[in-house]
């Protein structure tokens, strides 16, 4: 039987995000004419803070970064409407 959560779990994950999935030595080999990035940060996010975001994309060139206002990590739960007015370009884009 697979578990989703339980004792050790989330101890994986959080050793899978910070260790075996750190990518920042990787991210500078990103070609934004082959695939376009687009960074989307709530300014309330704490795990993936604005500050990170612009830090991260300085290393890409090409990326697009919004930092969207009056959401957190979860914008599309938090505050669906708001959330539209950033993803919804966003999408016109690469459509």
């Amino acid at each position: 039987m697979y578990m989703q959560g339980g004792p050790g779990i989330f101890k994986g994950d959080l050793y899978f995000y910070r260790v075996d999935g750190d990518l920042r030595d990787k991210i500078k080999t990103i070609d934004t004419r082959v695939c376009p990035l687009y960074l989307l940060t709530g300014e309330y996010d704490f795990s993936c803070t604005p500050e990170d975001t612009l830090r991260t994309a300085k290393q890409i060139p090409g990326v697009e970064v919004t930092i969207m206002k009056e959401v957190g990590h979860f914008p599309m739960s938090e505050n669906p409407a708001q959330f539209r007015k950033y993803i919804l370009p966003v999408l016109d884009k690469i459509s």
